[in-house]
Order: C-alpha cells, then sequence, then structure tokens
C-alpha cells in the first residue's frame, strides 16, 4: 500500500480497436496522440505507484491512453481508503481499490462498479520479523499490530484472530496509513497485516529482516480479485465508450509490462507519485513478485467475488452481499468465457 497526493498528466498512445489485447506485448515505445482534442480522465489509484498499477503506469508513460484519445492524470491518495470514495464524490473518473473494499461501498449502495481486474488472486498477509520470535498468530496476543486503516482489514483481522483463538481486544490495532514497513522496523508494530507479500515482504527480505510471511489465503480468506479499476456505475451507462477506451489503453499496458520486466520498473520509478524511492534490486525483485499476477485480460470472476462476498456475509462484516452484478461489470474485458 502506498500514497501522499501527486499528478502526472498523460501524454501517451493505443490504437483503440483493441481490448486489453494479450497480442499487444511486443509493444516498445510511445505512440503519437489521436487527432483531435484529448479527453480529460482522473485516476486515484490504491496508493503510491508500484507493480499492482504498472499497467496504467506503462499505459501512460507508452503514450497508449493519448493515442486513444485520453489525457489522464494519475493521482496517489493521502489514505488508503479515499480512491472509492473519490469516484464516488465525482473527484475521479476512476479509482483502483480492493474487491472487498469494493464489496463493502455496494452494501452500503454505493454507485460504484468494477470495470477491470488489474491484479488477480490475494497479496495480503500477516507479516512479522523472524527475530521477534513470535511463534505464530496465536501468539500476537497483547501484540501491537499495524494495520493500513482500510475498513475491510480490520474486519478481515478480526476474522484471522478468532480462528487462532484470539479476539481484536487481545491485540492493539495501530492504523499507520501507508507506513506499515516504517511501523514494523522501528519496533511501533510487532506485526503488520494488510502488507502485500509481493510489496512489502519482498521489501523486507530485500533489507535482510528475514519477514516471516502468512498469506491472507492460508488463514481462511476465500480467493478473489486483488485489484479492481471501478468507477460510477451512472457513468459507465453513459459512457461506454470512455470504459472500452481506458481498459483497452491499460489491457496494452500491462501486455508491456509483463513483456519487459526491466521497463516496467522504470515506469514505476519515473511515475513520480511521491512513493519510497526503493533500490533498483528491490523494485525489480518487487516486479518479479508482482508481473505473474497481473491480469492480461481485466476479465474479473463472478463465482469468485460471490464467494467473497458471501464469506465476509457469513462472517460478520455484512448484512447482505451484493451480488456479482452489481459488483463487476465485464464488458470491456478482453476476454470473456
Amino acid at each position: 500500500m502506498r500514497g501522499i497526493c501527486a499528478v502526472l498528466v498523460a501524454a501517451g498512445a493505443l490504437l483503440l480497436g483493441g481490448c486489453g489485447s494479450q497480442g499487444s506485448s511486443d509493444d516498445s515505445g510511445a505512440e503519437p496522440a489521436a487527432s483531435g482534442p484529448l479527453r480529460k480522465v482522473s485516476v486515484t489509484l490504491d496508493g503510491y505507484e508500484g507493480p499492482e498499477n504498472v499497467g496504467i503506469l506503462m499505459a501512460q508513460q507508452r503514450g497508449y491512453f493519448a493515442a486513444a484519445g485520453l489525457s489522464v492524470s494519475i493521482h496517489s491518495p493521502a489514505r488508503p481508503a479515499r480512491p472509492v470514495h473519490d469516484v464516488i464524490a465525482h473527484q475521479a473518473d476512476f479509482g483502483v481499490t480492493q474487491e472487498p473494499q469494493l464489496a463493502l461501498a455496494k452494501a452500503k449502495g454505493a454507485p460504484v462498479i468494477g470495470v477491470r481486474c488489474l491484479l488477480h488472486g490475494p497479496t495480503a498477509a500477516m507479516v512479522w520479523l523472524k527475530k521477534s520470535q513470535i511463534g505464530g498468530i496465536a501468539g500476537l496476543k497483547g501484540k501491537t499490530i499495524a494495520i493500513p486503516a482500510v475498513a475491510f482489514q480490520e474486519a478481515f483481522l478480526a476474522n484471522v484472530l478468532v480462528h487462532h483463538g484470539l479476539a481484536l481486544d487481545d491485540v492493539k490495532v495501530e492504523k499507520v496509513g501507508y507506513g506499515l514497513v516504517s511501523a514494523l522496523v522501528s519496533g511501533r508494530a510487532d506485526a503488520i497485516f494488510g502488507a502485500s507479500w509481493n510489496l512489502e515482504g519482498v521489501q523486507l527480505e530485500a533489507q535482510g529482516l528475514k519477514p516471516v510471511v502468512t498469506r491472507l489465503r492460508d488463514i481462511g480468506a476465500p480467493f478473489y480479485d486483488e485489484f479492481l479499476a471501478i468507477a460510477r456505475t451512472d457513468r459507465v451507462a453513459k459512457d461506454p465508450r470512455l470504459m472500452q477506451d481506458f481498459a483497452s489503453a491499460v489491457g496494452r499496458g500491462t501486455a508491456a509490462a509483463i513483456a519487459n520486466p526491466r521497463a516496467a520498473a522504470v515506469a514505476i520509478e519515473e511515475a513520480g507519485l511521491g512513493g519510497p524511492r526503493l533500490s533498483r534490486k528491490t523494485l525489480e525483485a518487487e516486479v518479479a513478485a508482482t508481473l505473474p499476477l497481473l491480469s492480461k485480460s481485466g476479465y474479473m470472476y463472478p463465482e469468485e467475488s460471490l464467494r467473497l462476498t458471501d464469506w465476509m456475509r457469513d462472517e460478520g462484516m455484512m448484512a447482505e452481499s451484493p451480488r456479482p452484478e452489481e459488483m463487476l461489470n465485464n464488458e470491456f474485458a478482453s476476454w470473456r468465457p
């Protein structure tokens, strides 16, 4: 998770016909902008620039957005929960958020919907350092656990604890926004939850700190699409061409990142959204861990969404579970079954 506001205005390219085609993985450079005025579009990421949203960053750097007729400004939010709010409030045309966060918003009637999968499969994890000698999750009793302050993560943490004989009151929860790594390394927290094994986990490993990483999937959560691009439901209905052009450019950026991991790392470095300055070796390790998880087609799996929302309902995280058709619009995916 990463953030602090910054803006990057697009200058990029994508031919209008495709929808994130996997066949575009041989792209190697920027393209001229489409003729005529570009449509201004804003995107709020899930946090700092990083491998999870590299499809958007590569579409910006390579010019695929501008070739699709889009002038895109990319923002890194001050708080992890902002993307959904920004889209609802018309402060962003698109947002990047985790599917459980979208589910909670939909359960409250929020007029937003997923329009493209960015990263398939949960990456969230519980992490502590080996030197802490914590023997397992049950050993967290009385410890401080830092989380990023996104609503669903505290509910997920409570679920993890109860299945290991603990309650939320048995630990101290500290909301640290994007400061998970610093909270753990400094000793402010004994463990961090909501960190990503492919980002914070890799970063800690690269620093030689020997993290103990327990992935969320290994402690009871169902499989789901981690990161989705979302838009307002009414905007999707009124302007499907915009949705198609945006999704297509992101698909092409994703394919370019997968084809050239080193260029993907450069695109992240050059985004300039205020993220932590990682060494090239660490950043490339994060990219290597993340690229296999990126969605090439953008397709969002309704059956997985249903299992997620039903599980969240059954675990008491929300009263009713929204249906997949309320949460996901796969019209703009480049592949559909």
